[in-house]
């Protein structure tokens, strides 16, 4: 081939790779830059200036109250023991001894009937005719407050119910709050309580017994339905509240022995202490009271003449069952509880209760 013709050739091809090259060099400008776009403006030669200065924004003072709530702190709950079948503590197991006979009076000296628990283990610390009948008046209360706490929890019923006040609830007799059917609806479970338990009020305890159990009669019917379920064998309930009945009929009867296994079941509820440890507190208003009706603790154990320790549990008396006492006494973790039935008089019961107290300590070592 001519020299002439070799270059031609080049010429050519070096032409077609410049056209190929310049094509996909502007294919791609397209894609980048579509068509119509607004071009970007040149960087300017001044600066911009600086822009206006915006007024500081001030945060309102909303002034919105807030209500602080102090959560309680929680106590551990302590181990109560329930009786079993061990020698030597309280036992479950022993053979019914109730009886429907009526004793004229079961007063001894300086008790009827007395024991000292050990608590946590149930184990009994001291005894003395611990299974002799007594009656046990007020510390019937006792069943009355398990009862209803036990309602509670079931969600039958609430500490906040407002509790209805009829006829069958008034002019019970013994120590009152004075209950009127115009309150009928004013007082809650938790005021009743409060008055049963502090005050030893026996309407309270009657309006309470027909608000849980919707009658006098079926809620003694679980009191005592409640007392074999404990293994309370000599146990006889006939009222909510302790009061002797009319000339001849059988009031409520126990033993030293039962009305321990009782104390012992109420402290099993956390909130027991809550209403037998309260030294003073107060009945709310009515539209009938001027003034709030004061509830005074009934066990000088606690109140006027304090035993170190001492956070409950009832007292009781009537002229024919004596002067009676169930306490409870916390030291160095170590839980002691007394019972006193039957005492001649209130002074001998306060007495020997601390004295038993005092027993069930140094038998733990306390």
């Amino acid at each position: 081939m001519k020299k002439s013709n070799v270059t031609v050739i080049a010429t050519v091809l070096i032409a077609l790779h410049v056209l190929i090259f310049s094509v996909l060099i502007g294919s791609s400008k397209d894609k980048a830059e579509p068509v119509g776009s607004t071009p970007v403006p040149p960087a300017p030669s001044k600066p911009a200036p600086a822009p206006e200065p915006v007024a500081d924004f001030a945060v309102p003072n909303l002034a919105i109250p807030v209500e602080v709530v102090e959560m309680s702190t929680s106590q551990p709950r302590e181990t109560i023991a329930a009786p079993g079948l061990r020698e030597g503590h309280l036992r479950s197991d022993r053979p019914d001894r109730r009886t429907s006979k009526v004793y004229p009076e079961l007063v001894g000296d300086p008790y009827q009937s007395a024991i000292v628990i050990d608590a946590r283990t149930g184990k009994i610390l001291y005894e003395n005719r611990a299974n002799v009948y007594a009656y046990p008046a007020s510390v019937t209360k006792l069943m009355t407050l398990l009862i209803t706490l036990e309602q509670i929890d079931a969600g039958n019923i609430s500490l906040n119910d407002k509790v209805a006040i009829t006829k069958e609830g008034l002019g019970v007799g013994g120590s009152q709050i004075y209950l009127d059917a115009r309150e009928s609806g004013v007082f809650t479970v938790n005021d009743l309580l409060n008055a049963v338990v502090i005050h030893s009020a026996c309407d309270a305890a009657r309006v309470l017994g027909i608000h849980v159990a919707g009658s006098k009669d079926t809620f003694i019917d679980m009191m005592n339905q409640k007392a074999r379920e404990l293994g309370m064998n000599s146990t006889v309930y006939h009222s909510e509240h302790g009061l002797p009945p009319g000339k001849g009929k059988q009031p409520d009867i126990s033993t030293a022995y039962d009305v321990a296994i009782l104390s012992l079941a109420c402290l099993r509820h956390p909130e027991t202490l809550r209403y037998t440890g309260t030294k003073l507190t107060y009945l709310p208003l009515s539209p009938i009271r001027k003034e709030k009706f004061m509830l005074a603790n009934r066990n000088v154990l606690i109140g006027k003449d304090p035993y170190m320790g001492c956070d409950g549990l009832k007292t009781g008396y009537h002229k024919i069952g004596g002067w009676s006492l169930a306490a409870t006494a916390e030291r160095n973790g170590r839980r002691v509880v007394s019972v006193v039935l039957g005492s001649p008089d209130k002074k001998t019961r306060n007495a020997t209760s601390r004295k038993l107290l005092d027993k069930g300590f140094q038998a733990l070592g306390n």
